[in-house]
């Protein structure tokens, strides 16, 4: 069996491994979109309301229970692949073996000791590639150990390196992208979404004889345009020769995480920009110079309420901020007590996400961002600025014209070696859902 053989089966091995350990890493979102459902589970109250959040549930079910059987699928080929390369080593020993007993039979007598010791270089040095790989090694001439004590100081001993996993760093990428409404426009050269933005006017009394007053609700639309965002990044070929560690795959996740920071971004600033939501204005005495003065005992509930509108509390919203402002909560105490007044939980499963939740029972779940504004060390003006935002997540949507393609190319950089690693999603953001969000503005009194 030809060692090529073996080589490309643990090639094999790792590539199924990495999709395997891309295939876990979705159950966050799967969870993250579990507790998305069940809340609009509590809150649909219509039958529309319903039979939306039903197509919702059957969808989730279905792309886990395809992502599962995708685990099943790769499981079962990881372990017969396993089984061929225990096979294919087991043949290539035992090749080797004969190899070995037919040099023995047909060497001279006077070059028996010299080919016995070439014979005695060759194994050790196959027996320290398994020892490498298993950790474990059988030692057959139990006299040679007793001849003399080698350690690990002694002339010329050279011991394999081992290496460990590769650990990613702690934190991620905000979930906030993850939260949205995605539509894929794959095959468009645009897409357009209709929404109502004004109500019929409220109904009257009329007189027998006499025609209503005419009122008619009122409609626009959102355009959503494709755009191209992309990230490229390089590794050496001889990481594939000199490690068994996959450098190349974490390459990939990578790219894919640069995709979603600038998903992310593009995510936060549209919904800032939209003209379709709400404000929740706060101001600051004339004197006040940083905005960490506005946080107070009320504000996370005045939040919370001012979205809505006036006969409702939607309760599948979020609370999207900068950390910092999600410091300044917690660094609020009672006038008397000096408890603290907001108790925060983050969530296990992804570290940008959690519940805040304030003394008097009113919580939210929060979702961090980096490119939002933090209220808590803004310089005020008289000029309004925004911060953080509260909404359903799927008031806005992401338009996606494909996935997220992450593709490794080996001739861009052929004269030096390297593998390029290039990135690109083409998307677009916006808000969908007139009064979609209530964003936080703030500024100082000018008199």
């Amino acid at each position: 069996m030809s060692k090529l053989r073996t080589i490309l089966l643990a090639k094999q091995i790792r590539d199924k491994e990495a999709e395997l350990e891309a295939l876990r890493a979705r159950d966050a979102e799967f969870q993250t979109r579990e507790a998305d459902l069940a809340d609009a589970i509590e809150a649909a109250e219509t039958d529309e309301e319903r039979s939306a959040v039903e197509e919702s549930v059957t969808a989730l079910e279905a792309e886990q229970n395809e992502a599962s059987e995708q685990r099943s699928r790769l499981e079962g080929e990881i372990a017969e692949l396993r089984t061929q390369l225990t096979e294919a080593e087991a043949a290539q020993a035992e090749a080797m073996n004969n190899n070995n007993r037919e040099e023995r039979s047909a060497a001279p007598a006077g070059a028996s000791r010299q080919r016995g010791e070439n014979r005695m270089n060759h194994m050790e040095l196959r027996d320290a590639e398994a020892f490498q790989k298993s950790g474990r090694h059988t030692y057959t001439d139990i006299r040679s150990l007793l001849r003399a004590a080698v350690t690990t100081g002694s002339d010329g001993v050279v011991g394999p390196t081992g290496v460990s996993g590769i650990n990613d760093a702690i934190g991620g990428v905000s979930a906030l992208v993850d939260m949205l409404k995605v539509t894929d426009c794959t095959g468009m050269t645009g897409y357009k979404v209709a929404l109502m933005t004004g109500d019929a006017a409220d109904a009257a009394a009329i007189t027998e004889g006499s025609a209503p007053t005419e009122s008619e609700p009122t409609f626009d639309s959102v355009t959503f345009t494709p755009t191209n965002y992309g990230t490229v990044g390089y590794v050496s070929k001889e990481i594939r020769k000199q490690s068994p560690l996959n450098y190349e795959e974490k390459v990939r996740e990578s790219a894919r995480r640069a995709l979603r920071r600038k998903l992310n971004a593009v995510a936060a600033n549209a919904i800032l920009a939209s003209t379709l939501n709400t404000a929740h204005a706060l101001e600051a005495d004339k004197s006040a110079t940083k905005g960490s003065v506005l946080f107070d005992e009320k504000l996370l509930s005045n939040i919370i309420l001012a979205y809505g509108g006036d006969e409702g509390v939607e309760g599948s919203a979020c609370l999207y901020l900068n950390k910092a402002d999600l410091l300044a909560f917690a660094a609020i105490r009672g006038k008397n007590e000096y408890l603290p007044v907001y108790s925060i939980t983050p969530d296990a499963a992804n570290p940008s996400t959690g519940i805040i939740k304030d003394n008097n029972g009113l919580s939210c779940r929060y979702c961090l961002s980096k490119d939002l504004t933090a209220l808590s060390t803004a310089t005020l003006t008289t000029t309004a600025t925004k911060h953080m935002f509260y909404g359903n997540p799927q008031c806005a949507e992401l338009a996606l014209w494909g996935g997220f393609e992450v593709e490794v190319n080996e001739g861009y950089k052929f004269a030096e070696g390297l593998l390029t690693v290039r990135g690109e999603v083409t998307a677009d953001v916006d808000v969908t859902v007139k009064n979609g969000f209530v964003v936080v503005t703030a500024k100082k009194a000018s008199a």
